[in-house]
């Protein structure tokens, strides 16, 4: 490798996180990546030449890991740590993902030949230390005792961060990155006009995601059963099998089996087409935890949205309405109430030149402000000075 080489860490399949998927693209342009995930789930991405990929361990779904025993959930830990720390020994930083790829970051270090800095980018939080009957109990722990060891925090929303700082001894101020896409993921329509013709034409709601009461799927569907026009649904992302039952349940009962769709769980390079072919995105979540409030910036399918000029309903939390106040492509409803749905819909949808606005504006603002190459420039920049310090 002709670059400086910086370590990628992530305890799961990094393909399944376009944030980190996002600066992995962005770096490999300035250094050499190791990527180091688990090898779970299938792989979706193809990533640059200069990117070494490691996935290790016995190959899992994410059902069949969950199934396994605590004693074999530890063991695959510590095979994980010991080849990590044989694949970092000639990095020059190391960019840890998420409490498990924090912990064994900070344990590698120690068995590496000379010290170097760690990034500790938490995507996700979690209110609750989990049980010391679980190898989650024990990483939880880790992670608060050893978190201040990082050079830098990033995060994806600063209610996330704020709420970490509380729980934990870490002083340091933390860098906000939102999880935006990349630019260069999301190329503009060669003509909006049509498109958005299309769309007005063939009304589809459309939602992208982990399905699941607590993105209010049953709210809106029944949203839909509400409006005066004749609508498609359309879902796509992952669903239990258990939530696929109460979903189809609900949607006969309903009357609606004609106008729903599921189009299972597509690679992220895939979700675009049907995205563009929607009139109007759901990015709801219900308060049923503080991470899901706490997501106006760490919710990626709303920005995704944005990416394709796609008119968006988002929760009515004051967290989200504080940041998203100003864009005339959002509307807010109360993801527990169908109504409040079913009328941020017809707002959106009373007029053709106000749509039409509404698309363009959010396209713009994706380009303008809610991209990944704008928000990950200041971490980029600081990457670079830890590489190039000397040791």
């Amino acid at each position: 490798m002709s670059k400086k080489s910086i370590g990628m860490l992530i305890y799961a399949n990094p393909d399944y996180y376009p944030p980190t998927v996002n600066a992995i693209h962005l770096l490999s342009k300035h250094f050499d990546i190791i990527l180091i995930g688990r090898n779970q789930d299938p792989c979706t991405h193809e990533y640059p030449p200069n990117v070494k990929v490691y996935r290790l361990g016995k190959y899992t779904t994410l059902r069949e890991r969950a199934q396994l025993s605590a004693r074999a959930k530890l063991w695959e830990y510590i095979n994980f740590i010991v080849k990590a720390s044989q694949l970092l020994k000639d990095v020059s930083l190391i960019y840890a993902y998420d409490t498990f790829g924090y912990t064994v970051a900070y344990v590698c270090r120690a068995f590496l030949p000379q010290a170097v800095p760690i990034i500790y980018h938490s995507h996700e939080i979690s209110e609750q230390l989990a049980p010391l009957s679980s190898l989650s109990g024990w990483v939880d722990r880790a992670e608060r005792k050893w978190i201040d060891k990082a050079v830098l925090n990033v995060f994806p929303d600063k209610d996330r961060a704020e709420f970490v700082q509380k729980r934990t001894n870490l002083q340091k101020k933390p860098l906000i990155v939102p999880n935006f896409p990349l630019k260069s993921f999301f190329e503009p329509s060669k003509d909006w006009s049509s498109l958005i013709k299309k769309r007005w034409e063939e009304i589809t709601l459309f939602y992208r995601g982990s399905i699941s009461d607590t993105s209010a799927m049953q709210e809106i569907v029944t949203a839909a059963s509400l409006l005066n026009k004749s609508v498609n649904i359309k879902f796509v992302g992952f669903l239990t099998t258990s939530n696929a039952e109460k979903l189809r349940t609900w949607v006969e009962q309903l009357k609606m089996s004609t106008n729903f769709s599921y189009l299972g769980t597509l690679p992220y390079k895939d979700l675009q087409a049907p995205t563009l072919l929607a009139t109007v995105g759901f990015g709801l979540y219900k308060n049923t935890s503080f991470d899901r409030v706490a997501c106006a910036s760490a919710c990626n399918k709303i920005y995704e949205y944005a990416a394709c000029g796609l008119p968006t309903i988002v929760s009515n939390f004051p967290t989200y309405q504080e940041y998203l106040a100003n864009e005339t492509w959002v509307r807010f409803a109360d993801p527990d109430e169908p109504h409040s749905i079913a009328s941020a819909v017809e707002d959106i949808l009373s007029d053709f030149e106000k749509y039409q606005a509404m698309c363009l504006a959010a396209r713009k603002a994706f380009e303008e402000k809610y991209n990944y190459e704008s928000t990950f420039s200041p971490l980029l920049s600081t990457i670079k000075e830890l590489v190039q310090a000397p040791r």
